[in-house]
């Protein structure tokens, strides 16, 4: 049973990098280089996503660690 050919792949979504330099928000994709937008800085940071804040919130509300 081949189920290689229907499985899609997951479709790239850019991810939210903060430029380091001026602090405004680039969305990158996987293959773009890594570069702020506006003022050229190579160094960018990524920015937190919402699933991990909610997790966090939640392991706080239930007094659990991982």
């Amino acid at each position: 049973m081949d189920t290689q050919k229907d499985v899609q792949p997951p479709k790239q979504q850019p991810m939210i990098y903060i430029c380091g330099e001026c602090h405004t928000e680039n969305e990158i994709k996987s293959r773009d280089p890594i570069r702020c937008r506006e003022c050229g800085y190579k160094i960018m940071y990524k920015k937190r996503t919402k699933r991990l804040e909610s997790q966090r919130s939640d392991r706080e509300a239930t007094g659990t660690d991982l």
